[in-house]
Protein backbone atom coordinates (compact mmCIF):
# COMPACT_ATOMS: atom_id res chain seq x y z
CA UNK A 1 0.00 0.00 0.00
CA UNK A 2 2.92 2.54 0.42
CA UNK A 3 4.09 2.18 -3.04
CA UNK A 4 0.64 3.70 -3.94
CA UNK A 5 0.75 6.24 -1.29
CA UNK A 6 4.21 7.61 -2.75
CA UNK A 7 3.27 7.51 -6.30
CA UNK A 8 -0.09 9.72 -5.27
CA UNK A 9 2.49 11.85 -3.18
CA UNK A 10 5.10 11.64 -6.73
CA UNK A 11 1.79 12.62 -8.92
CA UNK A 12 0.72 15.30 -6.99
CA UNK A 13 4.21 16.29 -6.64
CA UNK A 14 4.59 16.67 -10.20
CA UNK A 15 1.23 18.12 -10.95
CA UNK A 16 2.11 21.33 -8.68
CA UNK A 17 5.92 21.57 -10.30
CA UNK A 18 4.12 21.40 -13.93
CA UNK A 19 1.87 23.87 -12.58
CA UNK A 20 4.04 26.62 -11.33
CA UNK A 21 5.85 25.92 -14.88
CA UNK A 22 2.98 27.03 -16.44
CA UNK A 23 1.99 29.74 -14.09
CA UNK A 24 5.31 31.16 -14.36
CA UNK A 25 5.23 30.78 -18.44
CA UNK A 26 1.81 32.77 -17.87
CA UNK A 27 3.34 35.34 -16.51
CA UNK A 28 6.40 35.92 -18.36
CA UNK A 29 4.59 35.47 -21.74
CA UNK A 30 3.20 38.62 -23.29
CA UNK A 31 0.97 37.69 -26.66
CA UNK A 32 0.46 40.74 -27.43
CA UNK A 33 3.74 40.76 -29.20
CA UNK A 34 2.29 38.74 -31.89
CA UNK A 35 -0.73 40.98 -33.02
CA UNK A 36 0.49 41.60 -35.72
CA UNK A 37 1.60 37.51 -36.87
CA UNK A 38 -2.04 36.51 -35.94
CA UNK A 39 -4.09 39.26 -37.63
CA UNK A 40 -1.59 38.38 -40.79
CA UNK A 41 -2.58 34.49 -40.34
CA UNK A 42 -6.71 35.67 -40.27
CA UNK A 43 -6.34 37.81 -42.98
CA UNK A 44 -3.97 34.46 -45.12
CA UNK A 45 -6.47 32.25 -43.90
CA UNK A 46 -9.69 33.89 -44.39
CA UNK A 47 -9.86 37.20 -46.70
CA UNK A 48 -10.67 39.17 -43.53
CA UNK A 49 -9.50 41.92 -41.52
CA UNK A 50 -8.96 41.42 -37.52
CA UNK A 51 -8.38 44.36 -35.55
CA UNK A 52 -6.95 43.79 -31.96
CA UNK A 53 -7.11 46.85 -30.25
CA UNK A 54 -7.66 45.60 -26.96
CA UNK A 55 -5.24 43.60 -24.80
CA UNK A 56 -4.88 40.00 -24.68
CA UNK A 57 -4.36 38.01 -21.46
CA UNK A 58 -3.38 34.22 -21.44
CA UNK A 59 -3.87 31.93 -17.86
CA UNK A 60 -2.28 28.39 -18.54
CA UNK A 61 -2.74 26.78 -15.18
CA UNK A 62 -5.46 25.33 -13.17
CA UNK A 63 -7.18 26.73 -16.71
CA UNK A 64 -6.23 27.04 -19.91
CA UNK A 65 -7.93 30.60 -21.43
CA UNK A 66 -7.40 34.17 -22.39
CA UNK A 67 -9.26 37.50 -22.12
CA UNK A 68 -9.55 39.56 -24.87
CA UNK A 69 -10.15 43.38 -25.01
CA UNK A 70 -11.66 45.24 -28.27
CA UNK A 71 -11.73 43.12 -31.62
CA UNK A 72 -13.34 43.50 -34.83
CA UNK A 73 -13.51 41.15 -38.18
CA UNK A 74 -14.13 42.29 -41.15
CA UNK A 75 -16.38 41.07 -44.08
CA UNK A 76 -14.51 38.57 -46.79
CA UNK A 77 -12.41 40.94 -48.81
CA UNK A 78 -14.02 44.12 -47.42
CA UNK A 79 -13.53 46.60 -44.84
CA UNK A 80 -16.30 46.75 -43.57
CA UNK A 81 -17.23 44.96 -40.47
CA UNK A 82 -18.95 41.78 -39.69
CA UNK A 83 -18.48 41.19 -35.80
CA UNK A 84 -17.11 42.69 -32.97
CA UNK A 85 -16.88 42.55 -28.94
CA UNK A 86 -15.62 44.66 -26.41
CA UNK A 87 -14.17 42.16 -24.21
CA UNK A 88 -14.16 38.71 -23.86
CA UNK A 89 -12.68 35.69 -21.77
CA UNK A 90 -12.95 31.91 -21.85
CA UNK A 91 -11.55 29.50 -19.58
CA UNK A 92 -11.18 25.59 -19.81
CA UNK A 93 -9.68 23.55 -17.23
CA UNK A 94 -6.34 22.11 -17.73
CA UNK A 95 -6.64 17.86 -15.89
CA UNK A 96 -10.02 17.35 -16.80
CA UNK A 97 -9.46 16.94 -20.49
CA UNK A 98 -7.07 13.66 -19.69
CA UNK A 99 -10.16 11.69 -19.13
CA UNK A 100 -11.90 13.62 -22.20
CA UNK A 101 -14.07 16.04 -20.18
CA UNK A 102 -14.36 19.85 -21.39
CA UNK A 103 -14.73 21.81 -18.33
CA UNK A 104 -15.00 25.19 -18.73
CA UNK A 105 -14.88 27.84 -16.18
CA UNK A 106 -16.35 30.65 -17.95
CA UNK A 107 -18.12 32.15 -21.13
CA UNK A 108 -18.11 35.81 -20.70
CA UNK A 109 -18.30 37.97 -23.59
CA UNK A 110 -19.70 41.86 -23.41
CA UNK A 111 -20.44 44.29 -26.09
CA UNK A 112 -20.67 41.32 -29.02
CA UNK A 113 -22.34 42.27 -32.36
CA UNK A 114 -22.89 40.38 -35.63
CA UNK A 115 -24.27 41.42 -38.88
CA UNK A 116 -25.54 37.88 -40.79
CA UNK A 117 -26.58 37.98 -44.61
CA UNK A 118 -27.98 35.18 -46.51
CA UNK A 119 -28.06 36.10 -50.05
CA UNK A 120 -30.08 36.01 -53.05
CA UNK A 121 -28.36 32.61 -53.76
CA UNK A 122 -28.64 30.68 -51.00
CA UNK A 123 -25.37 31.52 -49.23
CA UNK A 124 -24.35 33.88 -46.23
CA UNK A 125 -21.52 35.57 -45.49
CA UNK A 126 -20.51 33.08 -42.49
CA UNK A 127 -19.97 30.04 -44.98
CA UNK A 128 -16.50 30.61 -45.58
CA UNK A 129 -16.28 30.61 -41.63
CA UNK A 130 -17.71 27.19 -41.23
CA UNK A 131 -15.86 25.70 -44.06
CA UNK A 132 -16.76 26.72 -47.38
CA UNK A 133 -20.33 25.11 -46.86
CA UNK A 134 -18.40 21.61 -47.80
CA UNK A 135 -19.42 18.34 -46.10
CA UNK A 136 -16.81 17.98 -43.02
CA UNK A 137 -15.16 14.78 -42.88
CA UNK A 138 -17.23 12.53 -40.17
CA UNK A 139 -15.31 11.89 -37.14
CA UNK A 140 -14.13 8.27 -35.56
CA UNK A 141 -17.62 6.87 -34.41
CA UNK A 142 -17.82 7.39 -30.43
CA UNK A 143 -14.61 9.81 -30.14
CA UNK A 144 -17.07 12.70 -29.92
CA UNK A 145 -19.61 10.91 -27.62
CA UNK A 146 -17.01 10.63 -25.23
CA UNK A 147 -16.33 13.65 -24.90
CA UNK A 148 -18.43 15.78 -21.90
CA UNK A 149 -19.12 19.53 -22.25
CA UNK A 150 -19.08 21.06 -18.28
CA UNK A 151 -19.57 24.59 -18.29
CA UNK A 152 -19.46 27.27 -14.81
CA UNK A 153 -21.67 29.67 -16.21
CA UNK A 154 -22.30 31.40 -19.65
CA UNK A 155 -22.28 35.53 -19.29
CA UNK A 156 -23.11 37.55 -22.01
CA UNK A 157 -23.91 41.34 -21.56
CA UNK A 158 -24.85 43.92 -23.85
CA UNK A 159 -25.05 42.36 -27.15
CA UNK A 160 -26.47 42.86 -30.40
CA UNK A 161 -27.34 40.39 -33.62
CA UNK A 162 -28.70 41.67 -37.17
CA UNK A 163 -29.84 39.28 -40.35
CA UNK A 164 -30.92 40.37 -43.41
CA UNK A 165 -32.59 37.86 -45.71
CA UNK A 166 -31.99 39.41 -49.30
CA UNK A 167 -34.24 37.12 -51.17
CA UNK A 168 -36.94 37.53 -48.80
CA UNK A 169 -36.18 41.43 -48.73
CA UNK A 170 -36.23 41.21 -44.60
CA UNK A 171 -34.25 42.59 -42.03
CA UNK A 172 -34.26 41.51 -38.14
CA UNK A 173 -32.11 42.67 -35.49
CA UNK A 174 -32.00 41.59 -31.98
CA UNK A 175 -30.16 43.97 -29.64
CA UNK A 176 -29.92 44.34 -26.12
CA UNK A 177 -29.50 40.76 -25.48
CA UNK A 178 -28.19 39.39 -22.33
CA UNK A 179 -27.87 35.84 -20.63
CA UNK A 180 -26.71 34.90 -17.36
CA UNK A 181 -26.69 31.27 -16.77
CA UNK A 182 -25.44 28.69 -14.30
CA UNK A 183 -23.49 25.81 -14.53
CA UNK A 184 -24.40 24.07 -18.16
CA UNK A 185 -23.77 20.41 -18.24
CA UNK A 186 -26.20 17.26 -19.10
CA UNK A 187 -28.51 16.22 -16.37
CA UNK A 188 -27.88 19.37 -14.24
CA UNK A 189 -30.72 22.05 -13.19
CA UNK A 190 -29.39 25.63 -14.10
CA UNK A 191 -31.29 28.91 -13.53
CA UNK A 192 -31.45 30.94 -17.48
CA UNK A 193 -31.85 34.56 -17.58
CA UNK A 194 -32.06 35.80 -21.13
CA UNK A 195 -33.67 39.26 -22.30
CA UNK A 196 -33.50 40.98 -25.81
CA UNK A 197 -35.20 43.48 -28.04
CA UNK A 198 -36.25 42.49 -31.10
CA UNK A 199 -37.01 44.11 -34.62
CA UNK A 200 -38.25 44.51 -37.95
CA UNK A 201 -39.51 46.84 -40.50
CA UNK A 202 -41.05 44.63 -42.82
CA UNK A 203 -42.79 43.02 -41.13
CA UNK A 204 -43.43 45.67 -38.83
CA UNK A 205 -41.58 44.13 -35.07
CA UNK A 206 -40.84 45.80 -31.98
CA UNK A 207 -40.76 43.71 -29.09
CA UNK A 208 -38.77 43.30 -25.36
CA UNK A 209 -38.60 40.28 -24.43
CA UNK A 210 -37.45 38.29 -20.98
CA UNK A 211 -37.59 34.78 -20.17
CA UNK A 212 -36.61 33.40 -15.99
CA UNK A 213 -36.52 29.31 -16.14
CA UNK A 214 -34.90 26.50 -14.83
CA UNK A 215 -33.21 24.11 -17.53
CA UNK A 216 -32.03 20.84 -17.54
CA UNK A 217 -30.60 19.09 -20.95
CA UNK A 218 -29.46 15.71 -21.95
CA UNK A 219 -27.97 15.86 -25.44
CA UNK A 220 -28.19 12.30 -25.56
CA UNK A 221 -31.08 11.55 -25.07
CA UNK A 222 -32.67 14.84 -26.36
CA UNK A 223 -34.42 15.97 -23.45
CA UNK A 224 -35.40 19.45 -22.34
CA UNK A 225 -36.99 20.52 -19.29
CA UNK A 226 -37.75 24.02 -18.51
CA UNK A 227 -39.13 24.37 -14.72
CA UNK A 228 -40.65 27.36 -13.36
CA UNK A 229 -40.95 29.09 -17.38
CA UNK A 230 -41.68 32.71 -17.46
CA UNK A 231 -42.04 34.30 -20.78
CA UNK A 232 -42.90 38.26 -20.97
CA UNK A 233 -43.24 40.30 -23.89
CA UNK A 234 -44.25 43.37 -24.77
CA UNK A 235 -44.49 45.91 -27.62
CA UNK A 236 -45.55 45.54 -31.53
CA UNK A 237 -46.08 42.50 -33.57
CA UNK A 238 -48.48 41.03 -36.06
CA UNK A 239 -50.51 45.01 -36.44
CA UNK A 240 -51.15 44.60 -32.91
CA UNK A 241 -49.53 47.48 -30.77
CA UNK A 242 -48.92 47.79 -26.87
CA UNK A 243 -48.95 44.08 -26.93
CA UNK A 244 -47.87 41.65 -23.89
CA UNK A 245 -46.99 38.07 -23.51
CA UNK A 246 -46.96 35.89 -21.18
CA UNK A 247 -46.56 32.61 -20.70
CA UNK A 248 -45.78 30.69 -17.26
CA UNK A 249 -45.66 26.91 -16.54
CA UNK A 250 -43.30 23.62 -16.41
CA UNK A 251 -42.21 21.57 -19.95
CA UNK A 252 -40.46 18.51 -20.52
CA UNK A 253 -39.97 17.77 -23.85
CA UNK A 254 -38.24 14.89 -25.84
CA UNK A 255 -38.07 15.22 -29.29
CA UNK A 256 -36.35 11.99 -30.64
CA UNK A 257 -39.25 10.35 -28.88
CA UNK A 258 -42.28 12.49 -29.68
CA UNK A 259 -42.93 12.54 -25.74
CA UNK A 260 -44.11 15.73 -24.19
CA UNK A 261 -45.34 16.93 -20.98
CA UNK A 262 -46.56 19.86 -19.03
CA UNK A 263 -47.91 20.90 -16.44
CA UNK A 264 -49.74 24.26 -15.02
CA UNK A 265 -49.14 26.34 -18.48
CA UNK A 266 -51.11 29.37 -19.28
CA UNK A 267 -50.57 31.79 -21.80
CA UNK A 268 -52.34 34.96 -21.97
CA UNK A 269 -51.99 37.37 -25.31
CA UNK A 270 -53.08 41.31 -25.00
CA UNK A 271 -52.92 44.25 -27.42
CA UNK A 272 -54.47 46.73 -29.53
CA UNK A 273 -55.25 47.41 -33.31
CA UNK A 274 -56.92 50.40 -35.27
CA UNK A 275 -60.03 50.74 -33.58
CA UNK A 276 -60.11 47.18 -31.33
CA UNK A 277 -58.12 45.45 -28.76
CA UNK A 278 -56.64 41.69 -29.01
CA UNK A 279 -57.40 39.33 -25.31
CA UNK A 280 -56.42 35.48 -25.72
CA UNK A 281 -56.18 33.46 -22.79
CA UNK A 282 -54.71 29.68 -23.51
CA UNK A 283 -54.63 27.10 -20.08
CA UNK A 284 -53.36 23.65 -20.40
CA UNK A 285 -53.45 22.48 -16.68
CA UNK A 286 -51.39 18.91 -17.56
CA UNK A 287 -50.88 16.92 -19.98
CA UNK A 288 -48.38 14.03 -20.33
CA UNK A 289 -47.47 12.04 -23.68
CA UNK A 290 -45.19 9.16 -23.20
CA UNK A 291 -44.94 6.07 -25.22
CA UNK A 292 -46.98 3.95 -23.13
CA UNK A 293 -49.88 6.69 -22.39
CA UNK A 294 -51.67 9.81 -22.93
CA UNK A 295 -53.09 11.69 -20.36
CA UNK A 296 -54.13 15.00 -19.93
CA UNK A 297 -56.80 17.21 -18.20
CA UNK A 298 -59.13 20.13 -19.64
CA UNK A 299 -57.74 22.18 -21.95
CA UNK A 300 -59.44 25.59 -22.23
CA UNK A 301 -59.06 28.92 -25.36
CA UNK A 302 -60.39 32.09 -24.76
CA UNK A 303 -60.23 34.78 -27.40
CA UNK A 304 -61.70 37.85 -27.99
CA UNK A 305 -61.00 40.57 -31.38
CA UNK A 306 -62.45 44.08 -31.64
CA UNK A 307 -62.33 46.56 -34.91
CA UNK A 308 -64.01 49.55 -35.72
CA UNK A 309 -67.43 47.82 -36.59
CA UNK A 310 -66.42 44.31 -35.51
CA UNK A 311 -66.31 41.85 -32.92
CA UNK A 312 -65.23 38.47 -32.61
CA UNK A 313 -65.11 36.17 -29.58
CA UNK A 314 -64.32 32.68 -29.13
CA UNK A 315 -64.49 29.96 -26.59
CA UNK A 316 -62.79 26.09 -26.62
CA UNK A 317 -62.70 23.14 -24.68
CA UNK A 318 -61.22 19.92 -24.95
CA UNK A 319 -62.13 17.81 -21.97
CA UNK A 320 -59.91 15.23 -20.40
CA UNK A 321 -57.39 13.14 -22.66
CA UNK A 322 -56.59 9.47 -22.48
CA UNK A 323 -55.15 6.71 -24.01
CA UNK A 324 -51.66 5.89 -25.89
CA UNK A 325 -49.51 7.18 -28.16
CA UNK A 326 -51.06 5.39 -30.82
CA UNK A 327 -54.48 5.97 -30.11
CA UNK A 328 -55.69 8.36 -27.72
CA UNK A 329 -59.13 9.93 -27.36
CA UNK A 330 -60.95 13.00 -25.84
CA UNK A 331 -64.70 13.34 -25.24
CA UNK A 332 -67.01 16.12 -26.53
CA UNK A 333 -64.29 18.78 -27.77
CA UNK A 334 -66.73 22.22 -27.53
CA UNK A 335 -66.53 25.83 -29.57
CA UNK A 336 -68.51 28.81 -29.30
CA UNK A 337 -67.92 31.28 -31.77
CA UNK A 338 -69.96 34.99 -31.92
CA UNK A 339 -69.05 37.03 -34.58
CA UNK A 340 -70.70 40.98 -34.67
CA UNK A 341 -70.19 43.28 -37.82
CA UNK A 342 -72.43 45.90 -38.87
CA UNK A 343 -75.32 45.05 -37.68
CA UNK A 344 -74.60 41.47 -38.61
CA UNK A 345 -74.31 38.56 -36.18
CA UNK A 346 -72.78 35.02 -36.95
CA UNK A 347 -73.18 32.56 -33.72
CA UNK A 348 -72.13 29.23 -33.89
CA UNK A 349 -71.27 26.34 -31.94
CA UNK A 350 -69.52 23.00 -32.86
CA UNK A 351 -69.04 19.69 -31.12
CA UNK A 352 -67.30 16.33 -31.90
CA UNK A 353 -65.60 13.80 -30.32
CA UNK A 354 -61.70 14.36 -30.59
CA UNK A 355 -59.14 11.39 -31.78
CA UNK A 356 -56.22 10.91 -32.59
CA UNK A 357 -52.12 9.52 -32.78
CA UNK A 358 -48.98 10.54 -31.40
CA UNK A 359 -47.06 8.25 -33.70
CA UNK A 360 -48.86 8.98 -36.72
CA UNK A 361 -48.89 12.83 -35.89
CA UNK A 362 -52.90 12.68 -36.72
CA UNK A 363 -55.89 14.23 -35.26
CA UNK A 364 -59.53 13.43 -36.10
CA UNK A 365 -63.13 14.62 -35.35
CA UNK A 366 -65.25 11.99 -36.34
CA UNK A 367 -68.53 13.35 -35.64
CA UNK A 368 -68.58 17.30 -36.26
CA UNK A 369 -71.35 18.93 -35.39
CA UNK A 370 -72.14 22.99 -36.25
CA UNK A 371 -75.34 24.45 -35.38
CA UNK A 372 -75.25 28.60 -37.11
CA UNK A 373 -77.42 31.05 -36.94
CA UNK A 374 -77.19 34.26 -38.51
CA UNK A 375 -79.14 37.83 -38.50
CA UNK A 376 -78.89 40.33 -41.47
CA UNK A 377 -81.07 43.06 -41.06
CA UNK A 378 -80.71 43.81 -44.79
CA UNK A 379 -81.77 40.39 -46.41
CA UNK A 380 -85.13 39.49 -47.40
CA UNK A 381 -85.07 36.53 -44.99
CA UNK A 382 -83.48 38.22 -41.56
CA UNK A 383 -82.82 34.83 -39.22
CA UNK A 384 -81.28 32.04 -41.04
CA UNK A 385 -80.21 28.89 -38.91
CA UNK A 386 -78.63 25.77 -39.86
CA UNK A 387 -77.13 22.46 -38.95
CA UNK A 388 -74.13 21.11 -40.54
CA UNK A 389 -72.65 17.60 -40.07
CA UNK A 390 -69.31 16.32 -40.79
CA UNK A 391 -66.02 14.86 -40.05
CA UNK A 392 -62.55 16.43 -39.95
CA UNK A 393 -59.29 14.93 -39.61
CA UNK A 394 -55.32 16.63 -39.99
CA UNK A 395 -52.46 14.56 -41.21
CA UNK A 396 -49.89 16.56 -40.01
CA UNK A 397 -46.99 13.95 -41.38
CA UNK A 398 -48.19 14.62 -44.40
CA UNK A 399 -49.23 17.78 -44.07
CA UNK A 400 -52.77 17.29 -44.98
CA UNK A 401 -55.99 18.28 -43.59
CA UNK A 402 -59.90 17.64 -44.89
CA UNK A 403 -63.41 18.13 -44.20
CA UNK A 404 -66.33 16.40 -45.48
CA UNK A 405 -70.07 18.10 -44.34
CA UNK A 406 -73.51 17.86 -45.18
CA UNK A 407 -76.48 19.90 -44.21
CA UNK A 408 -79.92 20.90 -45.17
CA UNK A 409 -80.31 24.85 -45.99
CA UNK A 410 -84.34 25.62 -46.05
CA UNK A 411 -85.10 23.96 -49.28
CA UNK A 412 -81.47 23.09 -50.00
CA UNK A 413 -79.43 19.97 -49.49
CA UNK A 414 -75.87 21.07 -49.98
CA UNK A 415 -72.91 18.56 -49.26
CA UNK A 416 -69.11 18.31 -50.20
CA UNK A 417 -65.56 18.13 -48.69
CA UNK A 418 -62.84 20.94 -47.94
CA UNK A 419 -59.22 20.59 -47.81
CA UNK A 420 -55.52 21.36 -47.39
CA UNK A 421 -53.65 19.51 -49.97
CA UNK A 422 -50.41 20.95 -48.51
CA UNK A 423 -49.75 23.80 -45.49
CA UNK A 424 -47.00 25.70 -46.62
CA UNK A 425 -47.52 26.81 -48.87
CA UNK A 426 -51.09 26.30 -48.53
CA UNK A 427 -52.92 24.72 -51.62
CA UNK A 428 -56.46 24.38 -50.78
CA UNK A 429 -59.02 22.05 -52.50
CA UNK A 430 -63.14 21.60 -52.63
CA UNK A 431 -65.94 20.56 -54.05
CA UNK A 432 -69.33 21.46 -53.22
CA UNK A 433 -72.53 20.20 -54.28
CA UNK A 434 -75.85 21.90 -54.06
CA UNK A 435 -79.10 20.52 -55.57
CA UNK A 436 -81.63 23.71 -55.31
CA UNK A 437 -80.59 27.17 -54.12
CA UNK A 438 -83.23 29.83 -54.20
CA UNK A 439 -80.25 32.93 -54.00
CA UNK A 440 -82.86 35.69 -54.44
CA UNK A 441 -83.99 34.59 -50.07
CA UNK A 442 -80.58 35.71 -49.53
CA UNK A 443 -79.56 38.50 -51.33
CA UNK A 444 -80.34 42.48 -50.52
CA UNK A 445 -82.94 43.96 -52.63
CA UNK A 446 -81.68 46.42 -54.89
CA UNK A 447 -82.41 49.84 -54.92
CA UNK A 448 -83.74 51.04 -58.31
CA UNK A 449 -82.09 54.06 -57.55
CA UNK A 450 -78.90 52.76 -56.70
CA UNK A 451 -75.68 53.66 -58.71
CA UNK A 452 -74.87 50.46 -61.05
CA UNK A 453 -73.30 47.66 -59.29
CA UNK A 454 -69.22 48.05 -59.69
CA UNK A 455 -67.10 45.52 -60.52
CA UNK A 456 -66.27 43.06 -57.90
CA UNK A 457 -62.74 43.33 -56.03
CA UNK A 458 -60.72 39.90 -55.93
CA UNK A 459 -57.64 41.69 -54.51
CA UNK A 460 -58.19 39.59 -51.31
CA UNK A 461 -57.50 36.60 -53.43
CA UNK A 462 -54.13 37.70 -54.47
CA UNK A 463 -51.74 34.54 -53.88
CA UNK A 464 -54.69 32.07 -53.17
CA UNK A 465 -53.58 28.96 -54.15
CA UNK A 466 -56.62 26.57 -54.80
CA UNK A 467 -58.54 24.06 -57.11
CA UNK A 468 -62.29 23.21 -56.59
CA UNK A 469 -65.48 23.31 -58.24
CA UNK A 470 -69.23 24.62 -57.48
CA UNK A 471 -72.23 22.48 -58.56
CA UNK A 472 -75.75 23.40 -58.83
CA UNK A 473 -78.53 21.48 -59.54
CA UNK A 474 -81.15 24.18 -59.83
CA UNK A 475 -80.11 28.26 -59.14
CA UNK A 476 -82.29 31.14 -59.02
CA UNK A 477 -80.76 34.57 -58.95
CA UNK A 478 -82.27 38.20 -59.95
CA UNK A 479 -85.70 36.49 -60.81
CA UNK A 480 -83.31 34.53 -63.21
CA UNK A 481 -83.57 30.33 -63.72
CA UNK A 482 -80.67 28.34 -64.26
CA UNK A 483 -79.90 24.42 -64.37
CA UNK A 484 -76.74 22.45 -63.76
CA UNK A 485 -75.16 25.12 -63.05
CA UNK A 486 -70.80 24.31 -62.47
CA UNK A 487 -68.52 27.03 -61.21
CA UNK A 488 -64.35 25.89 -61.78
CA UNK A 489 -61.84 27.80 -59.85
CA UNK A 490 -58.35 27.23 -60.67
CA UNK A 491 -55.34 29.14 -59.46
CA UNK A 492 -55.22 30.63 -62.96
CA UNK A 493 -58.69 32.19 -62.82
CA UNK A 494 -58.25 33.38 -59.41
CA UNK A 495 -55.30 35.51 -60.99
CA UNK A 496 -57.56 36.63 -63.86
CA UNK A 497 -59.97 37.55 -61.37
CA UNK A 498 -57.69 39.17 -59.25
CA UNK A 499 -55.98 41.47 -62.62
CA UNK A 500 -59.86 42.33 -63.46
CA UNK A 501 -59.35 39.55 -66.96
CA UNK A 502 -62.30 37.28 -65.71
CA UNK A 503 -65.22 37.10 -67.62
CA UNK A 504 -68.79 35.80 -66.56
CA UNK A 505 -68.42 32.81 -65.88
CA UNK A 506 -70.98 30.66 -68.15
CA UNK A 507 -73.69 27.78 -67.06
CA UNK A 508 -72.27 24.16 -68.63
Amino acid sequence: MKIFKYALFAVGGLIVVIGAVLAYAAATFDPNQYKPQIVRAVKDKTQRTLKLDGEIKLSLFPSVGGRMGKATLSERASDKEFAGLEEMRIAVKLLPLLSRRVVVDAVEVKNLRADIVRFKDGKTNVDDLAGGGGKAAPAPRGAEAQFMIDIDHVLIENSALTFTDQSAGAKYALSKVNLKTGRIASGVPTNVELAFAAHSDTPRLDLETALKTRLTFDLEKQRYVLDGLDLNAKGTAAGFSNLVVSAKGDVDARPATKEFSASKLAVAVTGKQAGGDLNVKFALPKLNITKDKVSGDRITLDAAMSEAKSKLTAKVEIPAIEGTAKAFQAGQMTANLDMQQEGVTVKAKITSPLAGSVEMERIELAKLVATVNVNNPKLPKNRIAATINGAAQADFAKQTASLTFATRFDDSNISGRAGLAKFTPPFYTFDINIDQLDADRYLPKTDPKAKPEQPFDFSALKGLNATGSIKIGSLKAANLKASNVRIDVTKQKVEQAVKGKLGVMRDR
